[in-house]
Order: C-alpha cells, then sequence, then structure tokens
C-alpha cells in the first residue's frame, strides 16, 4: 500500500506527465552517489540509474504547466526583461478588481500553450533550485583530481559549490593543488575576461580567493612606522587602493559603501586610522567601532551581522603583517606551539552547517529557525543598526530543510536571545527554550573549534583574500603592538552585486 504522502507524489507526476518537455536528463548527485533523471512525455515514471547498477522511481515531480507557461519569453519584454502580461490601467496604473482577474488556468487548460522549447540546462536549473536538495548544489573536498576539478569547472551547468575542510597554508598556496590561488599580474592583464571568470568561479565554489602580489604601496601609512620589508614592497605604479578597487569592480561592479567608508578601508593598531573613498586619495574618517581596530584575538564570525543584507564580499589586502611576538602558546588540541602574530583564520560556514546536519539535526533546525538579533552602536558616528537572522539560513522545504543559503554569525554583536512570545493560554517553562538554544550553539561552536574545520595562514605583504562573507567565517589570531603596526585594508562588495555577477556567469544557487 502506497502511504498518503506518495499517493500524492504519484498523483502529482501523473497529471504533469503529459506536456511536452524537452528535457532528456539532468543530472544530480548525493554523498554516496550520482544519479540520472531521465523524463519523457511517454511515461509517467522516470528511471532513476545509479552508479552502483541499481534504479528506483523518483520522489520529485516536474516543473508545473502553469510556471512554464508563465516563463514563456513572449510574456517578457523583450528590451527591459520586464512581464508584459501584467493587467493594470494605463493612466493611473492600478490593478484591476478582484473579479476581473483571470482564473488560475487549470493543468489541462495549459497544454501546449507556449510553442517555446526550454534549454535542457533551464530546466534543470529550475527543477533544483525547486526541489532544493542539498546534494543539487553542493560537494564535498577533496575531489580526486585536478582534472576531475577543472572538468567540473568547465561546465557551468553543473557548477557546484565545495565545502571545504582540512585545508592549510600549504596546500592554498600550492601553484599546482590550490582550487583558490591567483596572482595580480593575471588579473591585472584580463583582455580576454577569462581569469575573471575563473576568480568569480573560485569565489562561487568555494567561498574564499587568495590573490598573491597585489600592489601595496599607499600614502595612508606614514615610512617611519613601515618596516623595511613593507618598504621594499611599495615601489609598485599602482596604488594600494586602486587594486582594491579594480577587484571590487571583477566581482561587483562597485565597492559597498557602509558605516566604515564609502569605498577603501583599513583597520591597523596605529593611533591614525582612515577610510578613504578611492578618489583623491583623502583620508575620510568612518567607524572604528569595531574589535578589529585592536589586537586581540578575533573568535570566528561573519562581518555586519547588524544590517539587514550582509556584505556579500569581504576583501582584505595584507600591507604591514604584524612583527613576530616573543610569546608562545600550546593548542587545545594538541602538543603544538603557536606564536601568535596576527594569523589569519578561515571557515566554510557552509561545510560547517553541514556538519552540524550530520551529527546533531535536532541543532541544525534550532539555529536555522530562531531570529537572532545583532547591533552595532558607534556613540561618535551616531550609528545605531540591528537586524534580525537566523544563524544558518537554509531553504526550508515540506518536512525538512534544503541547501543553505548564507550564515549570520557574530558572538561579539549578537544580543541575548527571546523565546517566541506565548499566547495567554501557554505556560511555557521557558528554561527548557534557553536550554535548547544553548545546547545547539554549543554544538556549533564545537564544530568552529576543530583544527580540521579551520584555515590558519600567515598572510603577507601584498596577499589579497577575498571571503564571501555570507558564507565563511574569518577570524585573527592576537599579535603584540609595536612600532610597526599591522595594517589590513580593504573594502566591501554587496552580495546583490555579487549574485548579480555570478548569475551573469550562468552559476546556479538556491
Amino acid at each position: 500500500m502506497l502511504s498518503g504522502k506518495l499517493k500524492r507524489e504519484a498523483s502529482m507526476i501523473k497529471n504533469c506527465c503529459r506536456h511536452q518537455f524537452q528535457l532528456q536528463s539532468c543530472e544530480f548527485g548525493t554523498n554516496s552517489s550520482i544519479g540520472t533523471r531521465i523524463f519523457s512525455s511517454s511515461s509517467h515514471w522516470k528511471q532513476v540509474r545509479f552508479h552502483n547498477g541499481s534504479s528506483r522511481k523518483p520522489s520529485t515531480t516536474l516543473l508545473p504547466k502553469q510556471y512554464l507557461d508563465a516563463y514563456d519569453p513572449k510574456r517578457f519584454d523583450p528590451l527591459t526583461h520586464q512581464r508584459n502580461d501584467v493587467p493594470f490601467n494605463p493612466i493611473d496604473g492600478t490593478p484591476p478588481s478582484a473579479d476581473s482577474h483571470p482564473a488560475t488556468p487549470k493543468q489541462e487548460d495549459t497544454y501546449d500553450k507556449s510553442a517555446y522549447k526550454y534549454e535542457t540546462s533551464w530546466l534543470g536549473t529550475h527543477l533544483d533550485r525547486w526541489r532544493s536538495d542539498p546534494s543539487d548544489f553542493d560537494l564535498y573536498w577533496p575531489i580526486s583530481t585536478n582534472e576531475e576539478l577543472q572538468n567540473t569547472q568547465s561546465k557551468t551547468k553543473s557548477t557546484k559549490r565545495v565545502l571545504w575542510s582540512n585545508w592549510n597554508a600549504d596546500l592554498v598556496r600550492d601553484r599546482d593543488k590550490s582550487p583558490i590561488l591567483f596572482q595580480y599580474d593575471e588579473i591585472l592583464h584580463n583582455e580576454d575576461k577569462c581569469t575573471e571568470k575563473r576568480l568569480l568561479k573560485a569565489l562561487y565554489q568555494y567561498g574564499l580567493v587568495l590573490i598573491t602580489g597585489t600592489p601595496t604601496s599607499t600614502d595612508s601609512l606614514p615610512e617611519e612606522v613601515m618596516t623595511e620589508a613593507t618598504k621594499n614592497a611599495t615601489n609598485s605604479q599602482e596604488r594600494a587602493e586602486d587594486a582594491i578597487l579594480h577587484l571590487a569592480s571583477m566581482i561587483g561592479y562597485h565597492p559597498l559603501q557602509t558605516l566604515y567608508g564609502s569605498g577603501v578601508w583599513s583597520t591597523s593598531s596605529y593611533s591614525s586610522f582612515y577610510n578613504s573613498d578611492g578618489s583623491d586619495g583623502d583620508a575620510k574618517v568612518g567607524s572604528t567601532a569595531d574589535s578589529a581596530y585592536g589586537s586581540t584575538s578575533l573568535p570566528l564570525h561573519t562581518d555586519m551581522t547588524y544590517i539587514s543584507n550582509p556584505p556579500g564580499v569581504q576583501i582584505f589586502l595584507m600591507v604591514q603583517p604584524a612583527t613576530a611576538t616573543t610569546s608562545t602558546f600550546r593548542g587545545d588540541q594538541d602538543s603544538t606551539i603557536i606564536t601568535p602574530k596576527g594569523q589569519s583564520v578561515y571557515l566554510d560556514g557552509f561545510a560547517a552547517a553541514e556538519q552540524l546536519r550530520k551529527e546533531n539535526s535536532d541543532a541544525f533546525h534550532l539555529l536555522a529557525s530562531t531570529q537572532r538579533r545583532y547591533r552595532c552602536i558607534d556613540d561618535a558616528e551616531g550609528w545605531h543598526l540591528e537586524a534580525c537572522g537566523p544563524l544558518i539560513n537554509a531553504i526550508q522545504r515540506e518536512n525538512d530543510w534544503g541547501p543553505v543559503t548564507s550564515i549570520r554569525h557574530n558572538d561579539l554583536d549578537r544580543l541575548p536571545d527571546l523565546p517566541p512570545y506565548p499566547s495567554l493560554t501557554d505556560n511555557s517553562n521557558f528554561t527548557t527554550f534557553y536550554e535548547k538554544l544553548l545546547s545547539a550553539h554549543a554544538a556549533w561552536d564545537n564544530i568552529l573549534r576543530r583544527d580540521e574545520m579551520r584555515l590558519v595562514i600567515d598572510l603577507e605583504c601584498g596577499d589579497c583574500v577575498l571571503v564571501a562573507n555570507q558564507r565563511c567565517m574569518h577570524g585573527r589570531f592576537a599579535f603584540d603592538g609595536s612600532p610597526f603596526p599591522r595594517v589590513v585594508m580593504g573594502c566591501y562588495v554587496g552580495m546583490d552585486e555579487l549574485g548579480s555577477k555570478w548569475k551573469h556567469s550562468g552559476f546556479s544557487f538556491p
């Protein structure tokens, strides 16, 4: 006997199967196998055949005919790409009355209304987005060979996000093995846009890009606080500010204006902070009410959790590393002796979220469904920003969670949590809410502290890191204050702008 759910799915597929689809096949993957869905107008059930030779009936349906009919290109203006089938009064723009709205067409009424033949890749992209199965969007590191990686990257329609762990500085700096390593010279000479496309693809797949040899010359750092290594590295004709803005234009058209400035900013332990808009090089002071401007360690976090839509990318350019300190400490999980000198730490938040989903589904559910509030106050500048959202933002499916779409995490800016407001008849015990949330957050922290999840790297002068801020977290080790400050310059790029670049390049995301 079929369960009620299976009966409904069978009925939906049966009702959809008579439409003439052009989709022949589309691939999808799971953690253990990869299969192929075959769609044809003559079969009710579509065969799914796996690498191990087994097959089963799929538990998915086809795109609704109403959806396909509404997406017909004839329903969109060819110049503006806006819909041209929306009824409204041509004089005052008011919508039609309720009784004059066209009825929703029945499934059978939409047969063959559209003569447009959809491409296989288009249908596959929309099916995956509707299905919202994490395996349609994510793979796991390591990918077996560089050749396989190149083959994956050469097919835009099959490019997936790669959830990474067990990375170290040697790997990401290895020219033969690193999937995220670029040189600034090759980016600068990008006449055919090939390097830009590879850069966008690496940022989409891994959420992290390392660019070496980036210009660091800047007038903002007085010569008396420069180390000899910094002086020797500042002989480039291109300014650091110009290099940062050039990178921002490649991945997001222009820098994002924030409370930290309208263009390039600098975080430094030097007492003279500045932010520049990049146009005339003059100092334009922005907010410095953030622990990033000190010399203490910073826990892993995403930036600007206190605005509704946090930045899509943060660009970090190491202008002058911290000088080596004489202090050492022993690592928590082994006997390694560590010398803190401002090392940068990065972690794939999507990989951490998927690990939590595997280990503790209840904790994943709670962190994905609980709204948490974040705040930034700068009394000197008059800023008071607050925004809320779940730590893990994921597509909500009928009975579970789909792929993760973003991470919002900064414990230093997070305000105390409130349980859902109780109804008059609800005698909830708030202690249970706090105990469960504390336990879920502890499970999350337990993943963030694991060495295999954390990439620790000593950024050198001229190293520039692009961080997908709504995916990857960043932090740093402490460092000693000295006459030669640690100086990092950079800017933000908007999430909408980054998403536009990705979509224009053909990448699909939930």
